[in-house]
């Protein structure tokens, strides 16, 4: 649902270095000298109550600040839907450490971008001793040496997650780190004539499962050594999450696997499995293992098909926790014909929706025009109404 953002109540602290944060007066002016040139003021969106429960975020003068990756995990991470997930996905694993009411959410800022290439780089004792892709393995062709040792680690994103002491101070109150893993590792080769031959290898599960739990133990070790920051981070609670992403000509994301916390001065804890998976509808495995949700969504199509003369594309992605859907996304292309038939399928659209899918998740309907234009959004949340947005 499209809500107006005040910005009333904003909580104003005053940033002197990286952390802690020191809070000011509302109506206090800053005013800049030499010794505080480098002070910022530190806004906290107000909280706006929805059914996602979004955290609230950290602004620096006004302004979003971008961690340290960004626009990093575009060069990494080949799907694009695998980086969204990963994203959107890594604040709900969170989410169960780390309270939505208590703890304020900026991306990572301490993992820095030369640090996190030569991290994603394969280990050479020479050249990278940091990376944490291993070497080149053995064997008589490139190909063998490639198959024999795959990249397992793609991508590293770093949340940080700030809490607001008894002395009004904001101090870094967690750090959650997300593994994005390779379940399919393409690589190429060049030949004596200098053309390139692509290959693909598939990683088994319990091998990415044992690779980014062993990635997770040296990265640990690397952000309580004294080198990161002084140390500061040895009385910091992490949290690592290992996510899977899907082969590339997947059109559904990965999906995370497990996850762990290291307490303050301590070791990563037992890792616990994460059941998560996504389902495309229509297709065969969804009819076979999603039966329920897979026969509602075919006769909602059928719905929108009889709204037309001719055949329109449905598709759905269905998120599932546990063997229970938590949502499902639902993509309408047509040909644009004109705005009075886009609002009569959106109300249509949204009558269905009550009808078709009878359940406690979230039911979100885009309809496109053959440019990829988003003409209308359709929204029904649990236990409420459906919301219709058509833009103009």
């Amino acid at each position: 649902m499209l809500k107006k953002w005040g910005m009333s109540c904003v909580l104003l602290v005053l940033l002197a270095g990286c952390f802690p944060i020191t809070p000011e007066e509302e109506d206090q002016i800053l005013e800049e000298t030499d010794e505080n040139q480098d002070e910022q003021v530190v806004e906290v969106v107000p909280q706006i109550i929805t059914p996602d429960n979004y955290y609230q975020s950290v602004l620096y003068d006004g302004a979003y600040k971008h961690g340290e990756s960004r626009g990093f995990g575009n060069s990494v991470v080949y799907n694009r839907l695998d980086l969204g997930q990963l994203e959107i996905g890594l604040t709900r694993i969170a989410q169960e450490y780390f309270d939505q009411e208590n703890f304020f959410f900026r991306e990572g800022q301490f993992i820095k971008r030369n640090t996190l290439n030569s991290w994603l780089m394969r280990y050479d004792e020479e050249d990278n001793p940091q990376g944490l892709n291993p070497a080149l393995g053995e064997g008589g062709t490139m190909k063998e040496r490639e198959e024999n040792q795959p990249r397992y680690l793609s991508h590293i994103l770093e949340h940080n997650y700030l809490v607001e002491s008894e002395n009004g101070q904001l101090n870094l109150g967690g750090i959650v780190i997300g593994l994005s893993m390779n379940s399919v590792y393409n690589f190429r080769v060049e030949d004596d004539q200098g053309r390139y031959n692509f290959y693909e290898l598939p990683i088994p599960d319990d091998v990415i499962e044992r690779e980014g739990q062993e990635i997770a133990n040296e990265i640990l070790a690397r952000l309580r050594s004294d080198a990161m920051e002084e140390g500061a981070f040895q009385d910091v609670p992490i949290v690592f999450a290992l996510f899977r992403e899907q082969p590339r000509e997947s059109v559904i994301p990965g999906h995370f696997i497990a996850r762990s916390k290291a307490e303050p001065r301590s070791d990563l804890d037992r890792w616990q499995r994460i059941n998560e998976r996504y389902y495309l509808f229509p297709s065969s495995e969804a009819n076979q293992e999603a039966r329920n949700e897979a026969d509602q969504f075919q006769r909602f199509k059928d719905d929108v098909q009889s709204f037309f003369d001719t055949f329109i594309g449905v598709v759905g992605k269905a998120r599932y926790v546990d063997n229970q859907i938590q949502e499902l996304q639902i993509e309408i292309p047509l040909r644009f014909q004109g705005k009075a038939e886009i609002v009569a399928l959106s109300q249509y659209v949204a009558s269905q929706i009550q009808q078709r899918f009878q359940g406690n998740y979230k039911v979100s309907v885009t309809i496109t025009s053959v440019s990829g234009n988003t003409e209308s959004i359709v929204v029904q949340n649990p236990n409420d109404e459906p919301f219709i947005h058509v833009f103009d």
